[in-house]
């Protein structure tokens, strides 16, 4: 687990989703998908949907064959795309076999996605115990970058008997390696460039069936580049994460992102004074990567922060005058005071008209209840922090808390 870096996102596929701080029009209800038909083979495998929606909703697949994750998005008027697993059980009836999946928009029968599985072909059966038959680029913080900034991505991955089967803090021995090259190619051939440290990339968190990875690419030069994950079981082969599922170079591709050159067009040009500007509202999200924690272990969550005529210009990069930390404590005292202790945090992406920020406490060795928030500054003014209702005020808006165990 690395900076929040870490969503879960996050949601990977946490996915849990906070509200944000309402635009000045809601979008009008709807949900959508990208494909209206998934087939599978005839052993235990996992496809990807998109389901783009702007209201909370929930699937129910019609057998017990079939399998969803996430299954439900609590959206409170907020458009969100999702990338959802389908996951199917091996098919032992000796004949092909088909079910669907119903989506409800706010309890509203909206979509069907008909799921269609082959008789098992004895030629597609996997050769591991516990292959990895599913991974996702499921998340990045953004898509262009500038020079000295660090490039950070999520994927989702399914393997059998591992990642359904348990909990997990560790990721089971299933590790991840973020890649990138210059040219769209297969990812194991020789013109990619991966990562070897748990600094770089690492496991961040159980996501129901699947195990969510997140990693970050730094020290590029201005270019237009393709990256994707690399996982694997222990010393078996590694599977490349594509689009949406496995790669395979025709419908579930790489990503790319752009690195630009520092002394580009400021995308915040049109701020000529930042001691002009305010925070009027952070809170803090409804995501966590891990609650409770272990002693020795991280507690990782995120926040949201509004600032008019900054966040609101929707450029979907960070801004450096813009300072976040997040910052833990035993007693719950007001957190101007001492017995605080932060940790820089990172800009993480752009939510409507707000930005978000994600970050981790150091290691926490000592058992107890703990209270955390986030604060942010402009440059060098004051703090303002965040809380469970908007801005930290100690009585309705209070701080989050978790246990270390």
């Amino acid at each position: 687990m690395k900076h929040i870096y870490n969503l879960f996102i996050f949601l990977c596929v946490s996915l849990t989703l906070w509200s944000c701080k309402d635009s000045e029009e809601i979008a009008q209800a709807s949900l959508t998908l990208n494909n209206n038909e998934l087939s599978f083979t005839g052993f235990r495998s996992s496809l990807a949907v998109k389901v783009d929606a702007t209201r909370r909703w929930n699937a129910i697949p019609s057998d017990y064959w079939i399998s969803v994750s996430p299954d439900h998005y609590p959206g409170a008027n907020e458009h969100f795309i999702a990338n959802v697993a389908v996951t199917v059980s091996d098919n032992e009836t000796g004949q092909p076999r088909e079910g669907h999946i119903t989506f409800f928009l706010q309890d509203e029968e909206i979509a069907t996605l008909i799921i269609k599985q082959d008789k098992q072909n004895e030629e597609e059966r996997p050769e591991e115990e516990f292959p990895i038959t599913w991974a996702n680029l499921q998340w990045a913080a953004s898509t262009s970058i500038t020079e000295g900034e660090s490039f950070e991505a999520g994927s989702c991955v399914f393997a059998d008997g591992i990642t359904n089967a348990m909990e997990s803090t560790t990721g089971e021995g299933i590790v991840a390696d973020i890649g990138y090259s210059l040219s769209d190619t297969d990812p194991s051939g020789p013109d990619w460039t991966w990562t070897s440290s748990t600094d770089d990339c690492w496991f961040n968190g159980d996501w129901e069936d699947n195990f969510y990875y997140q990693g970050h690419i730094s020290g590029l030069p201005a270019g237009t580049y393709y990256y994707t994950f690399r996982i694997r079981n222990g010393s078996g082969p590694y599977k490349y994460a594509g689009t949406g599922g496995l790669w395979n170079g025709i419908d579930n591709v790489n990503g790319t992102f752009e690195v630009k050159e520092a002394d580009e067009e400021d995308e915040y040009a049109s701020i000529d004074d930042y001691s002009k500007l305010s925070i009027s509202w952070a809170e803090l999200g409804s995501w966590v990567a891990q609650n409770p924690i272990r002693q020795g272990e991280q507690f990782e969550s995120g926040a949201q922060i509004y600032i008019e005529g900054l966040t609101d210009l929707k450029t979907n990069t960070a801004n450096k005058h813009v300072i976040c930390e997040i910052g833990y404590s035993a007693t719950g005292s007001n957190p101007v005071n001492t017995d605080w202790i932060w940790e820089t945090c990172y800009w993480n992406g752009q939510w409507d008209n707000n930005h978000y920020y994600q970050g981790k406490t150091p290691e926490i060795s000592t058992p107890g209840t703990y209270y955390y928030t986030f604060r942010f500054r402009i440059d060098e003014g004051t703090y303002t922090y965040a809380g469970t209702s908007g801005l930290w005020n100690g009585t309705n808006s209070c701080f989050g808390t978790f246990e270390v165990k």
